[in-house]
């Protein structure tokens, strides 16, 4: 069955995401660093169970998460488990499914409550869910935060853009995420592209002519 899934632009996935975010922190009280407790929120706040399985158990080939509607499991591969980025990830896209297409999933299907993400080819709802996870893992504020404590960078290579992640990561405290997606989380926000570095550079040099004067 064709699921008519709801378009949302990058901007909307954001709102909802910071949004979402705010609510489950201010629910748990979380008066932790600046990591978002994924774990907490889809355990506590959503009431979500954790199963993991193996590679040929309730998971097909290349995937490595999926949640189950009903039953509220989100199932993730044991073999992720002591990824902390990957693992983050994984249950911030359950997150995601469950609070942008939960319900449109199970009106449309009367026979399945569990969806998976997995494949190369990513449909528009599992790319949907990863935009909501990286926004969930990695505020906004938080992350040009970091990025402004940078005293160097070059993103203009792959690994300039690695190890650029790799330092947002530790000066904006949000450790657990991978350097992939925080590679990728500058990327969308416009931070490591070689364009925004100019601008940044030339904002910085008239900013300091004007002090001068």
């Amino acid at each position: 069955m064709t699921i008519n899934w709801p378009h949302l632009t990058d901007s909307d996935i954001e709102t909802r995401a910071a949004e979402f975010r705010d609510a489950a922190i201010k629910a748990l009280e979380y008066k932790g660093k600046a990591s978002v407790p994924v774990e907490q929120i889809a355990e506590i706040y959503l009431g979500y169970e954790f199963e993991f399985v193996e590679d040929d158990d309730a998971l097909p080939g290349d995937v490595i998460g999926g949640i189950d509607f009903d039953s509220k499991t989100i199932i993730i591969n044991a073999a992720i488990e002591d990824h902390i980025g990957r693992y983050s990830f994984t249950i911030a896209h359950e997150i995601a499914h469950h609070v942008l297409h939960r319900n449109i999933f199970l009106n449309a299907q009367s026979d399945q409550s569990i969806m998976c993400r997995g494949g190369v080819k990513r449909p528009i709802e599992e790319v949907q869910a990863d935009r909501f996870a990286e926004a969930l893992l990695m505020p906004r504020d938080v992350v040009c935060g970091g990025f402004k404590r940078v005293r160097w960078r070059r993103p203009f290579s792959r690994r300039g853009r690695l190890a650029l992640a790799s330092k947002v990561i530790q000066l904006s405290g949000l450790t657990n995420v991978s350097v992939a997606a925080m590679e990728i989380r500058l990327l969308h926000l416009g931070l490591s592209s070689k364009f925004t570095l100019l601008n940044n550079r030339l904002a910085s040099f008239t900013y300091q002519k004007i002090r001068r004067r």
